[in-house]
């Protein structure tokens, strides 16, 4: 039994010392996996000092993209202030302009108002000192074609003097010689008619023209003689004192060129003036006929105006004729503020006067040989 027991004991050691002491081979594969083991502890070590440097030391790839990002933030925020200061100093240059425009427009707009207020005043002035002159042979006997021929006669004396004289001294004889008719007391006949109209004329002329035609003109010239200065002048006497001196009354002439200026300002174009001297025109021809002395001088002049337009447009073939005749049509009316019906019949009657002209007054072309 000792035997067994110590040869238990023995190989108990053994074994005890086997299993504290491996074989070579054993030793070696150990070592090796202790090596590798602690190689990878270092790499791994080192990769992570390496990635901690990599943060800490400047200069590296994922660095410079960092900064790269950060100098292009910069430089866009930088950008960004500058664009800010360019819209700032655009809106600057911008608003300037836009100052001046409405420094321009409230010009625009104090001048617009100043001319509305003008034509008012001016239009209610000319209304105030407005005079009918219809009915101016009612109470003579006076025939109304030898009125006509004294208008025509006018026509080709004041035409000779055509450097001196303009329509304006025209319509000035023939609306005192109306008006003288109309309020005389007196009763005429065709023989005192000559010397009336030529007295008219004299009157007018020192009126309008600068240059007036000379008193010893209209003696020697356009009387040749038959009226001397003393008749001249006793007429003009006769004619101021009558009229009580107002004889600068407007005409069918300033009611016209009122209502075209107001129309189309101070426009020179040569299709608008051609439209003025038509409707001159046919100023004049409502001058020759006495009926159309009963319109208002307003609602004549306005017609007249209206008359050529409505030619102009049908003459030329415009677009839309129907469209701008209506729109001068209604801006006619509403600054000349005439009754709608009187300036239709106004307008049928002056028709009728164009188209008739020749007929009704076939002797008389003096006013187609100078006008």
């Amino acid at each position: 039994m000792s035997i067994s027991f110590d040869l238990i004991m023995k190989q108990d050691r053994n074994f005890s010392r086997s299993r504290r002491s491996t074989s070579p081979q054993l030793k070696n594969k150990k070592a090796q996996k202790n090596k590798q083991k602690k190689n990878h502890n270092l790499q791994s070590s080192s990769s992570k000092t390496k990635s901690i440097s990599q943060e800490i030391q400047p200069g590296l790839p994922e660095e410079k993209n960092i900064l790269n990002l950060i100098s292009e933030l910069e430089t866009q925020n930088q950008k960004g202030i500058e664009n800010q200061k360019l819209i700032h100093l655009c809106l600057q240059d911008a608003q300037n302009p836009m100052r001046k425009n409405n420094q321009e427009l409230s010009e625009i707009w104090r001048q617009s108002q100043y001319n509305q207020n003008y034509h008012q005043e001016f239009q209610q002035s000319m209304m105030n000192e407005y005079v009918f002159l219809g009915n101016s042979l009612s109470n003579h006997m006076i025939s109304q074609k030898q009125r006509a021929k004294m208008v025509n006669w006018m026509v080709e004396v004041l035409s000779n003097y055509n450097e001196t004289t303009s329509n304006i001294t025209f319509f000035r004889s023939v609306s005192i010689m109306d008006y003288y008719l109309q309020k005389s007391i007196f009763q005429f006949s065709d023989n005192n008619l000559h010397l009336i109209g030529i007295t008219s004329m004299f009157i007018a002329t020192k009126l309008e023209d600068i240059y007036h035609i000379p008193l010893i003109d209209f003696v020697t010239r356009v009387s040749h003689n038959q009226y001397s200065q003393f008749a001249i002048k006793a007429m003009e006497q006769s004619i101021l004192e009558t009229l009580n001196f107002e004889v600068t009354f407007p005409t069918s002439l300033d009611f016209l060129q009122k209502i075209f200026y107001q129309c189309f300002s101070l426009n020179d174009n040569p299709n608008l003036q051609n439209i003025l001297d038509a409707s001159i025109y046919r100023l004049k021809m409502c001058l020759y006929d006495y009926t159309m002395t009963s319109f208002n001088l307003y609602t004549l002049a306005a017609s007249s105006l209206i008359y050529s337009i409505k030619d102009f447009v049908n003459k030329n073939y415009l677009n839309d004729r129907n469209i701008v005749i209506d729109l001068f049509y209604n801006k006619i009316i509403e600054i000349s503020q005439i009754d709608l019906a009187e300036l239709k019949s106004c307008e049928a009657y002056l028709q009728d006067l164009v188209s008739s002209f020749q007929i009704l007054y076939p002797l008389f072309r003096n006013l187609q040989q100078y006008s």
